[in-house]
């Protein structure tokens, strides 16, 4: 991950191949059997006051799986 600043905007970019999902966002199922599946990006924009110091305590950044074609 990196973190980009121009014209006052911060934004968080993940690594090629890569995407950022929130530490806190997992996949889960419920008592009713429904499914949760985290939400995944490839940049955030982070507000100017973010301190930096906490990135990898909100962020995880992970590997992208790419399906092949014909799966």
């Amino acid at each position: 991950m990196k973190i980009v600043e121009n014209n006052k905007l911060k934004k968080l970019i993940a690594d090629d191949n890569k995407k950022i999902r929130s530490i806190d966002d997992v996949y889960f199922k419920d008592e009713n059997g429904e499914e949760h599946y985290p939400y995944y990006t490839t940049i955030i924009y982070l507000p100017n006051n973010f301190d930096i110091s906490k990135i990898n305590e909100l962020y995880v950044e992970e590997i992208e799986e790419v399906a092949e074609l014909g799966e």
